[in-house]
């Protein structure tokens, strides 16, 4: 089913604002490299021994807090490009040393780069893929490690519904990555986790949505995961 020709213009205006910030990013980079490497090899590798979506968001937020803006300019530029890898990080620390480690260390993250030159790390392992799907309705609170004056809750709303893990990991880092770059999270000390049974409602006034064409309908955007700030 599509949405709403409503609904679809809300979607257009949200990825045409995502767009814009791809753009001014690449124009950024051009002053941060020299040459600058190619947008379309500059990615981020992730390795994962399990899946937990709080322990998931977490170490995506820090992780691309943690990154100076001579590394996250390029990866922003590249659309936040990810790809997820199955493993044990304790297995590769030697081997392939990673820059950034989630506190249980179930998640190794490395920095951004050219693709190119982790050719070994990605021929080594494979992508991640998820046991099965996630249950809906479910609610979580998640802390995040900022330390604002007043404590300030975020919603984080995922339709779960015949979503695999491995597109989970894709669209929920999309959209916690860019809104970290973009300094939206630095005042938020949680975020309030909902996997829904189906999208929110489209009337509420959604800070970011994470929008991708739809594959089953050409001309159409579909909504994969919604972040709303308190007013």
């Amino acid at each position: 089913m599509t949405t709403p020709a409503p609904e679809q213009h809300l979607l257009r205006t949200h990825l045409d604002a995502r767009l814009a910030r791809v753009r001014h990013a690449r124009s950024l980079r051009t002053t941060l490299d020299d040459p600058p490497a190619p947008a379309q090899d500059t990615g981020v590798i992730a390795v994962l021994r399990t899946f937990d979506p709080a322990t998931f968001i977490t170490s995506a937020h820090a992780f691309a807090s943690a990154l100076p803006q001579s590394r996250s300019a390029p990866w922003y530029a590249a659309f936040t490009r990810t790809i997820f890898l199955a493993g044990d990080p304790a297995n590769l620390a030697t081997r392939h040393p990673f820059d950034h480690l989630s506190p249980d260390g179930s998640i190794a993250w490395y920095a951004p780069a050219p693709l190119s030159s982790r050719e070994g790390l990605r021929r080594l392992l494979r992508p991640f893929r998820g046991p099965h799907a996630l249950p809906a309705p479910r609610t979580q609170q998640i802390r995040l490690p900022n330390q604002p004056a007043t404590p300030t809750t975020a919603h984080l709303d995922i339709p779960v519904t015949a979503l695999p893990i491995e597109a989970y990991l894709i669209h929920v880092n999309h959209l916690i990555a860019e809104a970290t770059l973009d300094g939206l999270l630095a005042k938020v000390t949680h975020l309030r986790l909902n996997h829904l049974p189906h999208p929110p409602d489209p009337a509420t006034s959604h800070t970011r949505i994470r929008v991708t064409p739809d594959p089953t309908a050409p001309d159409h955007l579909r909504p994969h995961a919604y972040l709303t700030f308190p007013t």
